[in-house]
């Protein structure tokens, strides 16, 4: 007589479950806005960092038109398909705009990521937030 327990079917999709959780769970940890852009521009994720960055829930984020989220659109449109082109983007500048109308500028790393057959699916891109960075920079040019 068999045991009455979970079967391989449902241990195979809780471990999936409990894995797809843990990734989430390191997206949401990090301090750096994070997005997912499609080939077309538009925002296919986001994490709670770009949340509080732009003042747009993840929900409406995800849909949106990436360069729609600063200050200059068309720079952060040549940006991301910059990385498309060329497969990365090292320290891009960018100047977010949060919905109440505060600025944040930030250093954008942009790669693309493909699928298991090598196309590619879309642009991961983190930013570093560089605005106290760039304001000591200001304090120290005016103390020279």
């Amino acid at each position: 007589m068999r045991e009455s327990g979970p079967s391989s079917l449902q241990k195979t999709a809780e471990a999936l479950r409990a894995s797809s959780r843990y990734a989430r769970s390191l997206i949401e940890a990090s301090l750096d806005p994070l997005v997912w852009i499609s080939p077309d521009g538009k925002i296919t994720d986001a994490n709670k960092a770009a949340e509080k960055a732009t003042g747009v829930r993840r929900k409406r984020l995800i849909g949106s038109d990436f360069h729609d989220h600063f200050t200059e659109p068309e720079k952060a449109r040549a940006g991301y398909e910059r990385a498309f082109s060329h497969g990365v983007v090292k320290d891009y500048p960018l100047t977010i705009r949060h919905s109440s109308g505060r600025t944040t500028d930030v250093l954008y790393n942009a790669s693309v990521y493909k699928d298991e057959a090598g196309e590619v699916q879309g642009v991961f891109a983190a930013a570093r937030d560089i605005t106290e960075s760039k304001r000591k920079d200001k304090e120290l040019s005016a103390c020279r």
